[in-house]
């Protein structure tokens, strides 16, 4: 959401495999959009939670074994890309058509599309603050479609039967982006992309949250098993952190 960044609405937070979003000020913070979010069950989009950071409000996006889309540029195949954009615009087409929640309010980055290897499945990264990114649909969908049509030229050394009639459809404005969906979708699974992952630390398998200290001198985790943890000198010092002194953290489960 580089504009939203540029403007200094949110700021981005890395979080090892997980990142979050926070907002410079709670007045951008949408709450009718994050309950609605929450209560989604459809599994379009990246799980995410409302913390307290510092005083400001974050919201902490849990990514589990999906990949950014970015990373997965490296030998990537016209079939597994075009599978990938048709499984996006599918998730797009949902939330347009179920009215609660704006498009717009979708991060289109490409380190922001999240992908399953496995089965291509898409995860869509939403931020709930009552900014737009885009003024309307027409605007978000227009830039998609032309930032694809620049990634498929960029990182594919040679295209496909399939990709060489996608590629118009998505420069010919009178398509829908439903039109398009619907027109592709089920047309060939793509396969499994076969990229090595980089090593990663074995998440839990209970499934809880972890807090993982940075920089500090020896590798120190908080596993947060409560509704409700407070990080810091009264109710849980960091060990080896200056910076965590007092509290400095509040964590809530809604």
């Amino acid at each position: 959401m580089y504009t939203l960044k540029d403007n200094g609405i949110v700021e981005e937070i890395a979080c090892g495999n997980n990142f979050g979003y926070l907002l410079s000020d709670s007045k951008y913070f949408a709450n009718t959009d994050y309950k609605v979010l929450q209560s989604q069950t459809s599994g379009i989009f990246v799980p995410c939670m409302k913390m307290l950071f510092n005083g400001k409000i974050q919201i902490y996006y849990i990514t589990d074994e999906y990949r950014p889309l970015s990373t997965m540029f490296s030998g990537i195949t016209s079939d597994i890309l075009l599978h990938i954009a048709v499984n996006m615009f599918g998730c797009i087409v949902e939330v347009k058509n179920n009215g609660f929640l704006s498009s717009q309010n979708i991060d289109i980055s490409w380190d922001k599309i999240f992908v399953d290897p496995a089965t291509l499945k898409v995860r869509l990264v939403y931020l709930p603050v009552n900014v737009r990114v885009f003024e309307s649909f027409s605007e978000f969908q227009s830039e998609l479609r032309s930032s694809l049509i620049k990634l498929i030229d960029k990182i594919l050394p040679e295209s496909s039967e399939r990709m060489d009639k996608f590629v118009p459809d998505l420069a010919n404005g009178s398509m829908s982006l439903e039109e398009i969906f619907n027109k592709y979708k089920g047309a060939g699974g793509g396969g499994e992309y076969q990229s090595p992952r980089p090593n990663t630390r074995e998440s839990d398998a209970s499934g809880l949250l972890k807090l993982v200290a940075m920089n500090a001198p020896e590798y120190f985790e908080i596993q947060l098993d409560r509704t409700k943890v407070v990080i810091g000198k009264k109710q849980g010092m960091v060990y080896g952190s200056a910076k965590s002194r007092r509290a400095h953290c509040l964590r809530r489960t809604v």
